[in-house]
């Protein structure tokens, strides 16, 4: 079982690294070279700012992160049940996040599609007229559909994995802290890890579980490039 980034569509042939052979590009009106300038703008626009959503979403994260585990560290009285709402409230955030990456590839590829074929187009290079093709597919079914699966993996691997294991070993020194010396570590940590009625074994087995799921949806997801080598540029994202 596999989680993708962008669906596994065949990209057109004017992305692929094996397009046929380059012939003289096509005139085009002046209304028409107006109309995709227009649109660069704007899926430029839609894509910075999508970036910018995507940090805000993460600065959520960590922001929460910081406080909670701080106060929650600092303060005997605040119960370790607090770090457990922090480790689902990231979750949220991190879902949140996936739902705006999927828009953000589905404008980047836009962008690049018109940065790599029309303003080669505009500047005289010999380009496949059949770029336009995969701009009018991207326009119409938002290619490349990235799976909700695959997001959420992406942005674990990103920025989120590391930020809830963090939040795990400050629980798990939370545990450690509270209630005085332990004389059994493992019973110990069992017993305070209750929530209410709630027994700590119980609490420990869900929380195990959510963090291998994370783990493993993490290590499944993989990023496609439907424009190929534009990978490399895109690492930091």
């Amino acid at each position: 079982m596999s989680y993708s980034g962008p669906a596994t569509l065949s990209p057109p042939a004017a992305v692929t690294s094996e397009a046929p052979s380059p012939v003289a590009p096509l005139p085009r009106s002046s209304n028409a070279i107006t109309a995709l300038t227009h649109l660069y703008r704007a899926e430029a626009s839609g894509m910075t700012s999508s970036r910018q959503r995507l940090d805000t979403t993460t600065s959520w994260a960590i922001t929460s992160s910081a406080l909670v585990t701080t106060f929650t560290l600092g303060n005997t009285q605040i119960s370790h049940a607090a770090i457990l709402f922090l480790i689902f409230l990231n979750f949220f955030f991190l879902q949140i996040e996936a739902r705006r990456f999927c828009a953000y590839e589905a404008g980047r590829y836009r962008v690049l599609l018109l940065e790599r074929w029309f303003y080669a187009e505009i500047l005289g290079e010999t380009v496949d007229p059949h770029w336009t093709r995969a701009l009018i597919r991207a326009l119409r079914t938002h290619y490349p559909r990235v799976s909700f699966a695959g997001a959420l993996g992406w942005r674990l691997r990103r920025n989120y994995l590391w930020m809830n294991l963090t939040v795990l070993l400050v629980w798990v020194g939370k545990l450690a802290l509270s209630g005085g010396p332990m004389t059994d570590l493992r019973i110990d940590l069992a017993e305070r890890a209750s929530v209410g009625s709630i027994p700590g074994v119980v609490v420990w087995a869900v929380v195990t579980l959510f963090y291998v799921g994370l783990i493993l949806l993490a290590m499944m997801a993989k990023r496609l490039h439907p424009m190929g080598d534009e990978a490399s540029s895109e690492r930091s994202n």
